[in-house]
């Protein structure tokens, strides 16, 4: 992969790429370390793969993120709008028929005197 290929990908690709190779070079001079005798744990390598491994957690929290599930609002309200109940309009043409709460109106009223 040429440095034409790199700059193609988009800027999360390239930081995968990038992080990719970092961590597996500084992995191999882990090992490295270890075939000479010396403890890696103590050694600032530990650190610096600890760093990579945080940028690489924060590249895959990106990506996470992007994956989501997005709302598209327009649709939602289409949704809940066809779903929500809609009482029948009452036609104006017939004046005979009065709402429920005019039928109920005086009778239920208690006289005061």
């Amino acid at each position: 992969m040429g440095l034409e290929d790199v700059e193609k990908l988009e800027s999360l690709d390239q930081a995968k790429l990038h992080l990719t190779a970092v961590y597996a070079i500084n992995s191999l001079f882990w090992i490295y370390l270890t075939t000479q005798g010396i403890d890696p744990k103590d050694h600032p390598i530990k650190n610096e793969l600890d760093r990579i491994r945080s940028y690489m957690n924060r590249v895959k929290e990106i990506e996470d993120k992007r994956k989501a599930a997005k709302v598209d609002k327009a649709a939602a309200k289409r949704i809940v709008k066809s779903a929500l109940w809609e009482p029948a309009k009452q036609d104006k043409k017939m004046p005979g028929k009065r709402k429920q709460q005019d039928r109920a109106g005086p009778q239920n009223k208690k006289k005061r005197d």
